[in-house]
């Protein structure tokens, strides 16, 4: 079997799937539809349905730039973008009050004090 018989069988075996997996996924939308309403209801007892307050929209956009520091700080290894990271995550679990993840972050916060002391 030659090289082009191998790659046009592959394309046509991708095409297959591909076209198989958007049939599956049209015909699943309508069989599962009476389900998803009775799941639906079921789980929206489940759940708290609050608006958040303007400091815990605040805090969560802080949060969020503090994970950002944190992913930077991995590229750079350098300790005061490590420390305004965690300084900003604590905010935000602090709100939360997401006690066992502010003493995880105060740690964090410790340790890359102290490595940027010594």
């Amino acid at each position: 079997m030659s090289y082009e018989n191998i790659l046009i069988s592959g394309l046509l075996f991708t095409w297959v799937v591909m076209v198989g997996y958007f049939i599956y996924g049209l015909a699943e939308r309508q069989f599962k539809s009476r389900g998803k309403k009775i799941k639906k209801s079921w789980l929206h007892h489940l759940v708290r349905n609050r608006q958040i307050t303007p400091k815990e929209r605040l805090a969560s956009r802080i949060g969020y730039l503090g994970a950002g520091l944190l992913i930077a700080a991995q590229w750079t290894v350098a300790p005061p973008l490590y420390i305004a990271g965690f300084i900003c995550v604590l905010v935000q679990t602090a709100v939360r009050k997401q006690w066992n993840l502010v003493i995880l972050q105060l740690n964090g916060l410790v340790a890359w004090i102290i490595h940027l002391l010594t």
